[in-house]
């Protein structure tokens, strides 16, 4: 079964990117991936990536815009992650490829001029070293890996430009951005145009959202129904403490229906005490009403307590 991150790398790769674009996508996956070796004919790079699409779509830019001569290799399936290492390995004419993607720059402030390219840049480091947690949890999680801080120090300054807060930090050999904000991370799905992963992301953010929402208010209900409870129950062991007292005895006869209801009533709330007058004895109460006779007994029973005391 695809992964996030496998779904959001297939969909970069079904893109066609303009020249620019793609330039912009090699010197950053180049950057990030790039090994270089040595044998009696001269110098080798070497691609390496664990998604077939992704080292495809390389080597199909390497073809359009150089003369490189290609081969594919790829390992046995490892049984930790359950995927292969699927490796490229070139040879040509690195000076004209380093020059025209700027490979050997502090920043490679030409290739990046336009904002469509400064994405295409973004699509590459994802590409390269970029993961996101299981949408399925709780917790949202985007990384990108590099050994090269300057690299890494360069995306963030890129996604600062797009308002995208991003985290730099050191794990164990290696550099990591990430992000654990959801909406940052469903606004880098966007920039990067993965906008069927970014909806993906985004339904299941608004039904956990719903569901979440749906939770609290039953926990709240049922806190309510505790409160009431409660509420009612404290009625009724003040009006048995004062209804034999005078001070009770002289109080209206609406004030003694009520009492007599809330005994028959212990649990009910406010709004369902309403409801009982109203449906069994057609009498017209108001919450406030009802909250009146409810203060009336706590004064009362305040009373009859310093008298006792």
């Amino acid at each position: 079964m695809q992964t996030f991150s496998e779904k959001v790398k297939q969909e970069l790769t079904q893109f066609n990117y303009e020249n620019s674009s793609m330039k912009a996508i090699l010197a950053s996956f180049i950057t990030n991936n790039l090994t270089i070796t040595f044998n009696e004919n001269g110098e080798i790079w070497e691609l390496r990536t664990q998604f077939l699409s992704t080292i495809k779509l390389i080597s199909s830019f390497l073809k359009h815009l150089y003369n490189f001569k290609q081969s594919f290799s790829y390992t046995d399936i490892n049984q930790l992650n359950k995927h292969r290492t699927y490796k490229l390995t070139i040879t040509g004419n690195f000076k004209k490829i380093s020059r025209d993607l700027e490979l050997d720059a502090k920043e490679p402030i030409r290739l990046l001029a336009k904002i469509i390219d400064q994405r295409a840049y973004l699509v590459g480091a994802f590409l390269s070293g970029g993961s996101i947690s299981s949408i399925e949890k709780s917790i949202y999680h985007l990384e990108i890996r590099s050994t090269k801080i300057n690299y890494l120090r360069l995306i963030q300054k890129l996604l600062e430009q797009f308002n995208v807060s991003i985290s730099l930090l050191k794990r164990r050999n290696i550099f990591v951005l990430y992000i654990k904000k959801a909406t940052d991370v469903s606004d880098f799905l966007k920039i990067i145009g993965a906008n069927h992963s970014m909806y993906e992301l985004e339904d299941k953010i608004i039904a956990r959202d719903y569901y979440a929402n749906i939770q609290r208010l039953n926990n709240l209900d049922v806190a309510n129904l505790h409160k009431s409870s409660h509420a009612g129950i404290q009625q009724i062991k003040m009006i048995k403490l004062i209804r034999d007292s005078n001070e009770f005895k002289n109080q209206s006869d609406k004030f003694k229906f009520y009492c007599s209801i809330r005994l028959q009533n212990p649990y009910a709330s406010l709004s369902e005490m309403v409801k009982i007058f109203q449906d069994r004895y057609k009498i017209r109460i108001t919450r406030t009403g009802i909250n009146h006779y409810v203060m009336k007994i706590k004064e009362l029973f305040i009373l009859s307590n310093k008298r006792h005391n």
